[in-house]
């Protein structure tokens, strides 16, 4: 599925002056996946319609974020240990526990695991500005053909978006909100799903997020249940990182703090106790209430009773208070969702989700029956 999408390289996004249409841009402005180590889905608000990024916050905030991350990669392939080493390190990242700098700091050890296997001068191209070319960005707009779309970009549409929920599962791939106070993000159908997607995946692989209005706030780490051992290991990580006196080594500081902990996940904004994270409460009791409200209407399917499920998809998004584009995005985005959470565990009735997206994006009918206790398709 990887292989199937377009992925921007941190180098090629920092050269950007705004996010276009995908079909406006050179086929040089991608790169193939097999030249990544890691792999960054942006999931996001779009500011309009026909522009996601009108004001150009959203690229500004993700080309910041880069520049922090090579700041950090070359504190980690800085291998002096002494004072002098401590202050250029002060200089160039303060503190690991400011808004903006966990986030870079993160991916830049997802991105070093994932070329953890690579020979020794492969890993050497991580020294100056050597990471903008081992990580990607993948963001609808430009890596995915927009409307009005050819034959061809079409089919290559299908295809990816058949296969977001498999992409923001991976291993391989984090997942990065951009949010803003306020945004309203958690109204809109695509990003409830993304979320929702993202959330499914273990600890250490958990959503995100860069609040592109606080950047270099300070964040206080609430570790709890089973994060709440590492606590006292990622508290003294963190001052050694902030103390002159203490010349720690950079790399295995980073390993401990963000590789091991998942921090990201846990930490709350000082200013106002605002989540830093999705708010998960809420999204997983709405998300809870959308998989029970379409999966009891396939149980309770009599023998011989015909469900339409384009019909009861957009009833059960809209009754949770979702916000689509039109009746054909909110099928869409309950299809994925659905598809993606039951992916494991495509047994029984909840097979069936397997199937739906795929004939929703051949045009074919939604409508199920049940005939000898079995669900069928009715074309």
């Amino acid at each position: 599925m990887l292989q199937q999408c377009r992925y921007i390289s941190a180098r090629t996004l920092l050269g950007l002056t705004k996010f276009d249409r995908c079909q406006s841009l050179l086929s040089e402005t991608w790169t193939p996946v097999e030249r990544l180590w890691h792999l960054v889905f942006i999931s996001h608000r779009w500011g309009s319609q026909d522009d996601p990024d009108p004001s150009g916050k959203q690229l500004e905030a993700l080309k910041r974020l880069v520049w922090r991350m090579v700041d950090i990669a070359g504190v980690i392939g800085d291998e002096r240990v002494s004072a002098e080493a401590v202050r250029d390190r002060l200089a160039r990242v303060p503190s690991l526990a400011r808004q903006g700098n966990l986030q870079a700091a993160h991916l830049v050890f997802r991105t070093l695991c994932g070329g953890s296997d690579c020979a020794a001068d492969e890993v050497a191209r991580l020294e100056g500005d050597g990471i903008l070319d081992l990580i990607g960005f993948w963001y609808d707009f430009s890596c995915l053909p927009q409307e009005p779309r050819t034959v061809d970009e079409e089919r290559e549409f299908r295809q990816a978006l058949q296969g977001i929920g498999e992409m923001i599962l991976s291993s391989r791939v984090s997942t990065l909100v951009l949010r803003r106070e306020q945004d309203g993000y958690l109204d809109r159908g695509w990003c409830f799903a993304e979320s929702m997607i993202a959330g499914a995946k273990e600890d250490v692989f958990m959503p995100m997020i860069l609040r592109t209005d606080r950047w270099d706030e300070p964040l206080a780490m609430e570790l709890s249940g089973s994060f709440g051992t590492l606590r006292p290991e990622v508290m003294e990580m963190l001052g050694q990182w902030e103390d002159m006196a203490v010349p720690v080594e950079a790399e295995k500081a980073f390993e401990s703090a963000v590789n091991g902990t998942a921090v990201l996940m846990l930490a709350k904004m000082d200013s106002s106790m605002s989540e830093f994270v999705v708010a998960a409460t809420a999204m997983m009791s709405a998300g809870l209430g959308l998989f029970a409200g379409i999966q009891s209407r396939v149980a309770l399917l009599a023998v011989g009773d015909r469900l339409d499920l384009s019909v009861d998809l957009v009833h059960v998004l809209r009754r949770e208070g979702l916000g689509c584009r039109d009746e054909r995005d909110y099928i869409l985005v309950a299809l994925l969702l659905m598809k993606s959470l039951t992916a494991i565990a495509a047994t029984g009735d909840l097979k069936i989700w397997q199937e739906a997206l795929a004939r929703f994006m051949e045009g074919r009918s939604l409508i199920l029956v049940r005939r000898d206790g079995v669900l069928t398709w009715q074309d």
